[in-house]
């Protein structure tokens, strides 16, 4: 799915409860640390714990990857799980993905 296919929400779960995010810009980051893009709200959530860029499909449009850790390479303490499978390095996001970052921290991608 691509931005033809309509907004790229963001749907994150934490201590703090329930937010919709639209994402709409070429990098986010994330973690606990109130300078990212998107703080996410658990003590299990490491300050710098992933990134998000938006990078080209093959339809034309955009996708997010998400990379585990900041771009230097410094890996988050509990990683990145997509679908409650194993952890990853980086992985372009699908509609419905579900991201966790900690046991009280999960997210959702979605594309509507």
């Amino acid at each position: 799915m691509s931005e033809k296919s309509g907004n790229h929400i963001l749907v994150i779960s934490d201590t703090k409860g329930v937010r919709r995010l639209v994402l709409d810009g070429l990098k986010y980051t994330l973690g606990r640390d109130e300078g990212n893009n998107i703080q996410i709200f658990s003590r299990f959530v490491s300050r710098q714990h992933a990134v998000m860029l938006r990078v080209r499909d093959e339809n034309g449009g955009f996708i997010y990857r998400i990379f585990d850790g900041d771009l230097s390479g410094k890996a988050s303490v509990n990683g990145v799980m997509i679908n409650g499978k194993e952890k990853i390095v980086s992985y372009d996001l699908k509609n419905g993905d579900r991201i966790t970052l900690a046991p009280n921290a999960e997210m959702q991608y979605l594309i509507e």
